[in-house]
């Protein structure tokens, strides 16, 4: 009867202890996400940001299933330099007609702890100018209670996906962007929690 009732009171502190929840809600908040990518060019690299509109994840820590989305604002892509602007907004990201730019998740592969830091990569789909490209995104996640600080990056190689390519017989590009995410003040909700 002891050992029944020892059973019984280990199971019922670990499924009501926080690190042991199955699901939880991430929320990126768009005033302290940091969305910076780059393209090389001829003689310099181009350095530019995005607005994040949203981020929101729902991850099963035990079978790394998600789902969810980022969104960023395509219109919202700057260089710094109107004209490069311009070009790129009519002629490669398509933003009038194509406004948004988002990852879709899938899975998490890799160990996502509830405390302290990890190394995960984020599996799914990137929707750029109305198709859909399988990728992978590194993470590195630290978490301090219900707070994490995430950093991510990744390359699009996009002329591979069917964007233009903005080089011209002077002006030569790279054909890939590396892209690099950093999101502070991350909210995680333990779905299920009272």
């Amino acid at each position: 009867m002891r050992r029944l009732f020892v059973s019984i009171l280990f199971v019922t502190a670990f499924f009501a202890h926080p690190a042991a929840a199955a699901e939880i809600q991430v929320r990126l908040p768009p005033d302290s996400t940091a969305v910076d990518f780059e393209l090389k060019a001829t003689m310099h690299t181009v350095h530019g940001t995005a607005r994040l509109e949203s981020g929101d994840f729902t991850i099963d820590t035990v079978s790394g299933a998600a789902s969810g989305e980022a969104v960023v604002a395509a219109a919202s892509a700057d260089t710094g330099n109107k004209k490069r602007d311009s070009k790129m907004h009519s002629k490669v990201l398509l933003s009038s007609e194509q406004p948004r730019i988002a990852i879709r998740a899938e899975r998490i592969e890799g160990r996502l702890d509830l405390q302290g830091t990890s190394e995960v990569v984020l599996v799914g789909v990137m929707e750029l100018i109305g198709a859909d490209h399988p990728i992978r995104v590194p993470m590195t996640v630290t978490v301090d209670g219900p707070r994490a600080t995430v950093d991510a990056a990744f390359s699009v190689p996009y002329v591979e996906w069917g964007l233009t390519d903005p080089s011209t017989f002077v002006l030569r590009v790279g054909k890939e962007i590396p892209v690099t995410i950093h999101a502070e003040d991350v909210t995680l909700s333990y779905l299920g929690s009272p």
